[in-house]
């Protein structure tokens, strides 16, 4: 598992801040904390709660709303539905799932996340 954090800007359908995201690898789904998430975006319910196990052993986390949001970092932007929760220790965090859709590596050495440009290029086909 790798982590980095890095202060991205938020964008969603209300407005945008920026904010210290943190990119896991080992969670699979992106994060938002509830507070900031109402101030830039339309909260949605999931179709379905969902709940999600937490590295601390036995401790589970229940997640029933997402939002969509424009994540921009190093010049590039890119999308996704990132999940909404109450009491996150982060104010964002971007996981695996939104890393490898969008062809995002953390250069560990370098203390850098990088993003091919060829994932980010807008194309209709």
């Amino acid at each position: 598992m790798s982590i980095l954090i890095k202060l991205v800007r938020i964008d969603g359908d209300k407005g945008g801040e920026e904010v210290d995201a943190l990119f896991d690898t080992g969670t699979t789904y992106s994060f938002i904390s509830k507070s900031i998430a109402k101030k830039v975006a339309t909260v949605l319910l999931l179709p379905h709660p969902k709940v999600f196990e937490l590295a601390e052993k036995g401790r589970k986390l229940e997640a029933k709303e997402r939002i969509s949001l424009d994540i921009t970092l190093n010049g590039f932007t890119v999308s996704d539905d990132i999940i909404v929760v109450d009491n996150l220790s982060e104010s964002l965090i971007i996981g695996a799932g939104t890393m490898q859709k969008w062809r995002i590596k953390l250069d560990m050495e370098n203390d850098k996340v990088v993003i091919d440009e060829r994932a980010v290029r807008l194309r209709l086909i």
